[in-house]
């Protein structure tokens, strides 16, 4: 998928027989997090859930190595009237470095027709922490991000 200027680096989608899978995005974000880190991080997540017509969880903390966040799982509702949603999965996550050596950090939308989507899960796996020092995951196993149906 197309990528407009602004704070998206990555859109994809799998679509199979005609219809949608599922959908991945990640956006960047700028912020001061030395003050209030786990503050902005789980904004972050309210300001994608807080208007989604659905039963959402709250956000809940998350640890990776070298990094953490929150993340926040919504099942979305058809509203009166309309058509069932085609990705009716939705998983946000808002992770920053722990070091702090990133001025900012990433969100991280998935949308997905079922509750599991393994194409996200593999793509998310992938996902390296940069840090002052570099990558702060080099060493560790790969990222198990607890994004995609699965709850903590």
């Amino acid at each position: 998928m197309p990528v407009e200027d602004g704070t998206t680096i990555v859109r994809c989608s799998e679509h199979r027989d005609g219809k949608t899978v599922g959908e991945l995005e990640v956006e960047v974000f700028k912020a001061a997090l030395v003050i209030d880190r786990d503050g902005i991080l789980e904004q972050k997540i309210h300001d994608v859930i807080d208007d989604q017509p659905g039963r959402a969880s709250v956000p809940v903390p998350v640890s990776l190595p070298g990094a953490s966040g929150f993340r926040a799982v919504v099942e979305l509702v058809r509203p009166m009237g309309s058509p069932k949603p085609e990705l009716p999965f939705l998983y946000v996550f808002a992770v920053a470095p722990n070091d702090l050596g990133v001025d900012g950090g990433l969100l991280v939308t998935v949308r997905s027709a079922h509750p599991t989507w393994p194409a996200a899960d593999s793509i998310l796996r992938t996902m390296k922490v940069l840090g002052r020092r570099g990558t702060a995951n080099d060493d560790a196993t790969p990222l198990q991000l607890p994004v995609v149906g699965k709850d903590d």
